[in-house]
């Protein structure tokens, strides 16, 4: 294989010219978006296969029955968020270099992370005690509210007592958290930036591998909920988007020269593991057996699956913009508040609107429609007052930080 290493600070090459979370501009123009197409589509494909998993109960009872196998659209898709944001943060680090030994880099770091992901989900917190409260007469205490806000309940034990779709969020923040601080930790001892950042990126995905197959056997640890969301167990997806990021930026012809194969093999493995969710049986789907396999390779296979397909997405770049591409953008931009958004308004909605399986096709259509678009509507609208109002305090407030703690420890 033809290899060629690039620099140890080396520029973004022309696949990963911009930054991964760029702001998107407000209107549609025919000049071409600084973000790169392709990683926008697999962003969009990730939170669409999320809420079409999680609202499409009202549809699938009027809808044939291999509609059902729609139903672990939302595992894939948690699973590529994981990769994707293994390959953002990857993609920072490695152009940060030996850079990150300085502490005010890490500081930067750290708030640029929080100032992007903290508020909204604090909100979404908010919004949950409540709903715990309206809707299932469920007060969840001070302890089980913090525990949620500092992202505690699946860290060492699974205790989701609501905001079911925490756990995932856990997942990332403790990466965003524990991944440069080893890499800090390292580069004090160790100079060779690749070497230390190889070295803990592989740690930490055998931390992950190993802690599933050595718990894997318990009664207790379901692949569904105990080994899928603890904090613990499920680095190694984003590690393998963090080694993605740093083939991407040291073996940049290897990367576009071989992005063909890479795609076709990351698509045949990704049809291949889902096939293992599911058992038929005549026109009766079921879920595939809870057995070793799906406790633990089967995650790091989905993971590798989906970051074999980033060689080709990294590199797809529009001439120019269209409507099509926009909506796709837009939908991407808006995935974080997606996220939080989807699941408590179709908690509401179904609450009060909930067609029966005897309600007309014509009903249900207009339930998912709701649910869809509403979602749609609230994350643009937190998007505009929210999200893109962080992003640009963080500019200011993350260089600003650095420099404080470059001043202190100077």
């Amino acid at each position: 294989m033809e290899m060629r290493e690039t620099p140890l600070h080396p520029e973004l090459p022309r696949s990963l010219a911009a930054v991964p979370d760029e702001k998107f501009p407000s209107r549609v123009t025919e000049q071409p978006s600084g973000r790169v197409f392709g990683l926008d589509v697999l962003r969009a494909v990730a939170i669409l296969s999320v809420l079409l998993a999680h609202g499409s109960s009202v549809l699938i009872p009027h809808l044939p029955w291999w509609f059902a196998f729609i139903g672990h659209g939302g595992f894939y898709g948690v699973e590529l968020f994981f990769v994707l944001s293994g390959f953002l943060i990857g993609t920072i680090l490695v152009r940060a270099g030996e850079k990150l030994r300085e502490p005010s880099q890490i500081v930067t770091f750290y708030i640029r992370r929080w100032f992007r992901t903290l508020p909204l989900f604090w909100i979404f917190l908010g919004i949950h005690v409540w709903l715990e409260a309206s809707l299932r007469d469920h007060r969840p205490n001070a302890l089980e509210i913090a525990q949620h806000g500092f992202f505690l309940r699946n860290l060492f034990g699974l205790h989701i007592t609501f905001f079911p779709e925490s756990w995932s969020l856990a997942v990332e923040e403790w990466f965003y958290l524990l991944f440069p601080l080893a890499l800090w930790c390292g580069l004090r001892l160790v100079r060779r930036f690749d070497v230390v950042f190889l070295t803990v990126a592989l740690g930490f995905f055998l931390f992950s591998n190993t802690g599933r197959m050595l718990t894997a056997s318990r009664d207790y640890a379901t692949w569904t909920a105990w080994m899928r969301e603890g904090v613990f167990f499920r680095f190694d997806g984003l590690m393998l988007g963090v080694f993605a990021a740093w083939l991407a930026l040291r073996y940049d012809i290897n990367w576009r020269k071989y992005r063909a194969l890479c795609g076709g093999a990351g698509i045949l493995l990704l049809a291949a593991m889902y096939a293992t969710l599911w058992t038929v049986s005549g026109h009766d789907i079921g879920l595939s057996a809870d057995d070793y396999f799906a406790r633990t390779i089967r995650f790091t296979l989905v993971s590798l699956g989906f970051a074999l397909l980033l060689p080709a997405a990294s590199t797809w770049k529009l001439g120019a913009e269209n409507i099509f591409s926009t909506m796709i953008r837009r939908i991407a931009l808006w995935s974080y508040a997606l996220y939080l958004v989807h699941l408590p308004l179709i908690q509401i909605v179904q609450r009060q609107l909930s067609p029966t399986r005897t309600s007309s096709l014509p009903y249900a259509i207009g339930v998912f429609a709701l649910e869809i678009g509403g979602s749609l509507l609230i994350s643009a609208l937190l998007y505009r007052v929210v999200e893109s109002r962080c992003t640009h305090l963080r500019d200011a407030a993350a260089p600003a930080a650095g420099r404080f703690v470059a001043k202190r420890l100077g």
